[in-house]
């Protein structure tokens, strides 16, 4: 996308920000919040205040910060719904609810439908438009409950007809192949903080705290270094166990390798691949990785239908992690779009083709429990089991601080023990593990009788998944809008445990760098000795703990790692005995948009025992492009890589 399309991008979002802002306000002042003071509910609008009142709730202890913040994350979730929606009816997914069209009355083609099947709404312009949209969201719900999930406490809310008709007049202002393009999502994302991200510069020093993090760290990396930093990861992994592989001819920007690591020795199946970004953003990587993937299935499992792919991916190789819930509900709109859009692509007329994946593997870390009574109550679940409870009171505790850390909580150790140190009869697990459907009977060790074994890992995240999921059911039920939030909280910190305790094939990241926040600052102390003094380094050292023995990192970073004194453990130590560097793009300034750092990208491959290979005698293959800016440093590498290439093939 060239830059010229990416401000129109820009232009939009900050005028929807602006319109959607000034109309959360407007419509908190109308249930008594107003922005120095809390007054009585009017009438007749009791009940939605008290459901506001425990979403403020959860926003922080003071109203004076608590407000302002709903007011932003409101209208953040209500335009990635509107941008989400918009994608989908442009990709031809749903039908068009979102784009007006003047031969409708500017209304959308649903809103046409059903004005004409129900007259009475049909005069009510501001109730057919949120039915249309109801409609809609109910539609993709299932799929993106991340972006849609039930119980939101920011669509508590929504936008009168006015505020909405103006966001809709904007998104017409992009042109229609701006629609269908699935970077479009992660522009808004960044394009939304802007304004925000600026103020922040001008008033901070150091020490951000967490709710600055996001503004000032998430910028989404252009096409090209994802390409570059997908092929020579997720390429190479590929082309180690499939060397003649025809797929080595689509991958424009795939290095040669001049390094001798030896293969370890187990081959693993695409189908157990993992790859994972740990600051996933609006999900730019994990994009590139599907497009990697999806012929790599093809190739490894020609068996299999086509249609059944795109699912299978999302399910089993694609993992991110954020601290920001607005960019985990683009990423995961985004993913699931994309394969969605590759199974209308694939399935041709066969009539079993269902596009029905089980799960995204985005995890959200913007966790804020509430304590006392909630606690306790979610807790008292969980009683039958002790070590069960044990570990969900864990798990808790740890994830009290997952709004600051994000992918930076080291959990692994402590719940890798406790995942084993759970052990069960198998008879007792046998009837609920074959309903889950996780497990096959046959693989249950029937022959073991009344010995107690481990409980499969498997089961284990999945029976405290189906637990939160009765709490929070139940709080609905009750329209306890408290609890169901806080279970909603719970079942995030499973999973977030549940991903940060796994190994990943690749990991693939565009950290935040800088000066972390104080109370993350104080947990990286401890936890990240070496690499504490800047956010990005703390994440190089995460990534390749996070790896597999041979597995790969490619990062995009700082690039005062490369010579600068206070990195020098990491250089000395992680970078030598840990992992060790294949190939560095130095790219300057000039590189993501509206960011100001000089930045680097490099890819790793994580070290283990007979890799064959010594540091000292270790070829690096280093591109220097701090001189052109914007698309020239891409025009310079590609003119690189293929005088290059035409050397090599001249002998």
């Amino acid at each position: 996308m060239e830059r010229t399309e990416r401000n129109r991008i820009r232009q939009m979002v900050l005028s929807c920000r602006r319109v959607l802002e000034e109309e959360y306000d407007a419509l908190l002042r109308l249930h008594g919040l107003l922005p120095d003071k809390k007054l009585p509910a009017p009438a007749g609008r009791e009940e939605t205040r008290r459901l506001l009142d425990n979403a403020l709730g959860r926003e922080g202890q003071e109203y004076a910060v608590a407000r302002p913040r709903y007011v932003r994350q409101a209208a953040f979730s209500f335009l990635n719904r509107l941008v989400a929606l918009r994608v989908a009816e442009a990709q031809g997914l749903i039908g068009e609810t979102v784009l007006p069209r003047p031969e409708y009355g500017n209304r959308s083609r649903r809103e046409r439908d059903l004005a004409d099947a129900d007259p009475h709404l049909a005069a009510d312009a501001e109730e057919l438009a949120h039915t249309a949209l109801r409609e809609a969201l109910s539609e993709l719900a299932a799929h993106i409950p991340l972006l849609f999930r039930e119980g939101d406490p920011y669509a508590i809310l929504w936008p009168r007809l006015p505020a909405y008709r103006a966001v809709r007049q904007a998104f017409v202002q992009l042109p229609p192949e701006l629609w269908r393009e699935f970077e479009t999502l992660g522009w808004v994302y960044q394009y939304f903080h802007s304004v925000e991200r600026d103020e922040i510069r001008r008033r901070l020093r150091r020490n951000p705290q967490p709710d600055e993090i996001p503004p000032l760290n998430q910028f989404y990396t252009v096409g090209w270094i994802v390409r570059a930093l997908v092929e020579n990861t997720l390429g190479h992994l590929w082309l180690e166990t499939h060397p003649h592989s025809p797929l080595r001819q689509r991958w424009q920007y795939l290095v040669p390798l001049q390094n001798q690591f030896r293969s370890p020795a187990e081959e693993r199946d695409v189908a157990r691949w993992r790859v994972l970004d740990p600051a996933c953003g609006s999900g730019h990587f994990l994009l590139g990785a599907f497009d990697l993937l999806l012929p790599m299935w093809q190739e490894a499992h020609p068996e299999m239908p086509a249609w059944q792919i795109p699912a299978s991916i999302l399910e089993h190789n694609l993992y991110g992690v954020d601290i920001d819930l607005r960019a985990c509900q683009i990423a995961a709109a985004a993913l699931y779009l994309k394969a969605r859009t590759a199974f209308e692509r694939l399935k041709g007329s066969d009539p079993r083709a269902r596009f029905a994946p089980r799960r995204l593997n985005i995890v959200c870390a913007d966790i804020r429990f509430s304590d006392g009574e909630r606690r306790q109550r979610f807790l008292s679940e969980f009683e039958h089991d002790q070590p069960l409870l044990r570990l969900v009171q864990d798990i808790l505790a740890t994830c009290e601080q997952a709004y600051e850390l994000g992918s930076l909580l080291d959990i692994r150790a402590q719940f890798e023990r406790s995942f084993h140190q759970r052990v069960r009869k198998p008879s007792d697990w046998q009837p609920q593990a074959v309903q889950l459907g996780f497990l096959q009977p046959d693989s249950l060790q029937l022959a073991l009788g009344d010995v107690p074994v481990p409980v499969p890992r498997e089961y284990t995240v999945e029976e405290m998944v189906e637990k939160v999921r009765e709490f929070i059911r139940a709080a609905a039920r009750r329209q306890d809008m408290g609890s169901q939030l806080f279970g909603l909280d719970a079942e995030q910190a499973v999973h977030l445990v549940d991903v940060l305790t796994q190994s990943y094939d690749v990991v693939l990241m565009n950290p935040p760098y800088g000066a972390l926040s104080p109370g993350a600052k104080e947990y990286a102390r401890k936890v990240y000795p070496r690499t504490h003094n800047d956010a990005y380094a703390a994440f190089i050292e995460l990534a390749i703990r996070l790896c597999r023995a041979g597995g790969r990192v490619g990062a995009l970073t700082g690039r005062t790692f490369l010579f600068l004194k206070s990195f020098q453990k990491l250089r000395e130590e992680i970078l030598r005995s840990e992992a060790l560097p294949e190939i560095v793009w130095d790219l300057g300034f000039n590189v993501l948009d509206e960011a100001t750092a000089r930045y680097a990208a490099f890819t790793l491959r994580k070290r283990y025992e007979g890799d064959g290979v010594s540091w000292r005698e270790h070829p690096v293959t280093f591109f220097r492009l701090t001189e052109p800016a914007w698309d020239e440093k891409r025009v310079c590498f590609e003119e690189a890589l293929a005088a290059w290439s035409t050397e090599e093939s001249c002998g």
